[in-house]
């Protein structure tokens, strides 16, 4: 046995007889250092086998390979993590609880290190190693450090131990994701990030990239985004839940003691006491079944129960004031303005180019129509909230043509970001750029995104109906065509993504991943 491997047993049948004393030497220090970082990884594999029923532990709970191997165990446990990491993705490494994940420096650094080596990587390995860095840049970094306007030198020092050759040099082709987190300076509320497509922009850089992503330079500038923007994230997300609860307090001032909380999924008349209960007890969902669409909806939700509060308080004071109710969708700073006198419309805290008010829509005629000559906005009459009744392809263009009435209707606000349709007394928001593809975008990339908005406000009747009748009906067949349409949607966005059309990609892959939100939510409703 080599002198440099103490702890490693090779037979003489482990190493290839015909290789010179150098190289045979070579393939037991290969097989001792793969051994070694097996056994600092293994806790986090067997806990991830553990908690997402992957596969039996190779040994009991709590015990960990031994330090001398033989042969036919040392090829069972490395086929036992690669199994492993066949199955496991990146979200669910994030499931791990914080004292496994974060309880040992050299296991996570280990495993950073095993999945680099891999000769070849697929997406799935790409995000595990995405997310490992910044998790280690996280566990590694000083407190002081962690607070400060971090550096790409900062970062590379950091990961040195799990990242060799990290550099700090910049790369022209990363320059998008500084442009990114300067627009993330500017928003105030996750809001304002969904609106941006910040997420889906870094994203498709990440997927144009292709085996440049491992360059170490790289590595380190995707590290030191994550780690930014995940700051900023948790920014944005406090400010949200502080105006909900100011937003609450200032309504149970004014007297009012139940909020019109459909538009978020609640009820017509949640107290406000159970609204901060939600607010003060709100945390990211991490049940069993996570997956990215369920946790989309939960921010969502959050966004719109916000979107709820703000109109419910706009409301309450324009009835003290006698002034109108200011547009819920402009946000807190709006309403605080508004509620001050101000004599203009205040406005968002980020600010959204607008859009020329014309659209030629499916089933109307050619003519050009302007927002800015529609009448003042009205409820919805009785034949646009009997519109849907079941889902078909009649149906699905009665209820476009009664979302694209409702928005045509409204005042156009500048700098408007969401949108609310109410649809049969059912609640549902539209993004900047959906609302746009009814009113003011015409071709092929308005009509993916009117098509999924579609689809997503037929899941919506079809779960509200579900909720409230127990009918099946309607839910199982927008279910079917929702299906239908998300196949249809990805391969759109493959293919704005070869045309290099970002906005286009960025814009339906949101609007895709909305539906796919109802989509779940709608699952758990069936029998």
């Amino acid at each position: 046995m080599s002198s440099k491997t103490p702890e490693f047993v090779i037979r003489p049948s482990d190493v290839d007889q015909n290789e010179a004393p150098s190289s045979q030497e070579s393939q037991v220090e290969d097989f001792a250092t793969l051994w070694a970082e097996a056994r600092l990884c293994y806790p986090l594999y067997a806990a991830l086998a553990a908690q997402f029923n992957f596969s039996a532990l190779p040994y009991p709970q709590g015990q960990i390979p031994p330090v001398r191997p033989t042969r036919s165990e040392f090829d069972r446990i490395l086929e036992w993590l690669d199994s492993i990491d066949a199955k496991v993705l990146a979200y669910q490494i994030r499931q791990l609880p914080p004292e496994v994940l974060n309880g040992n420096e050299k296991s996570l650094r280990a495993l950073i290190r095993r999945h680099l080596k891999r000769p070849e990587k697929s997406e799935a390995d790409r995000d595990k190693i995405d997310f490992l860095l910044v998790q280690y840049f996280a566990l590694s970094a000083s407190e002081e450090l962690c607070r400060k306007d971090i550096t790409l030198e900062d970062v590379a020092t950091v990961l040195k131990p799990a990242l060799p050759g990290a550099d700090a040099t910049p790369l022209e082709w990363c320059e998008p994701l500084d442009q990114i987190l300067k627009k993330t300076t500017q928003c105030q509320s996750l809001r304002d990030l969904m609106e941006e497509g910040l997420l889906e922009q870094a994203r498709l850089l990440k997927d144009a990239a292709g085996c440049m992503f491992y360059d170490p330079a790289a590595l380190v500038a995707f590290c030191q985004f994550n780690f930014l923007l995940r700051r900023a994230f948790i920014r944005m997300l406090h400010s949200d839940l502080s105006a909900m609860r100011q937003a609450i307090a200032s309504l149970e001032s004014n007297g009012v003691k139940t909020v019109d909380c459909r538009r978020a999924g609640l009820s017509a008349a949640e107290t406000t006491v159970q609204l901060r209960h939600f607010c003060e007890n709100w945390r990211q969902p991490f049940p069993k079944d996570y997956t990215q669409s369920s946790v989309t909806h939960a921010f969502e939700q959050l966004l719109a129960l916000r979107a709820d509060l703000e109109e419910a308080l706009s409301q309450s004071q324009s009835e003290r004031s006698g002034q109108p109710a200011y547009p819920a969708e402009l946000g807190t700073e709006a309403l605080e303005s508004h509620s001050a006198g101000s004599d203009e419309p205040a406005q968002p805290a980020s600010s959204f180019a607008e859009v020329e008010p014309v659209l030629t829509p499916i089933g109307a005629s050619s003519t050009s129509v302007s927002a800015e000559s529609t009448p003042p906005p009205s409820a919805p009459t009785a034949s646009t909230e009997q519109a849907v009744i079941s889902v078909g392809p009649a149906e699905a263009e009665k209820c476009l043509e009664a979302i694209w009435e409702q928005l045509i209707a409204a005042t156009p606000s500048r700098g408007r970001s969401m949108s609310t349709v109410i649809l049969q007394d059912t609640k549902f928001m539209l993004s900047s750029w959906e609302v746009a593809a009814f009113v003011a975008a015409d071709g092929q990339g308005a009509e993916d995104l009117r098509r999924a908005v579609v689809a997503r406000a037929l899941l919506a009747l079809g779960i509200e109906s579900r909720k409230r009748s127990g009918d099946q009906t309607r839910l199982a067949s927008a279910l079917v065509l929702a299906r239908g349409e998300v196949a249809y949607f990805q391969g759109r966005i493959e293919q704005a993504k070869r045309d290099r059309d970002t906005e286009a990609a960025v814009n339906l892959g949101i609007s895709t991943k909305r539906l796919l939100s109802f989509m779940e939510e709608a699952d758990k409703l069936q029998p």
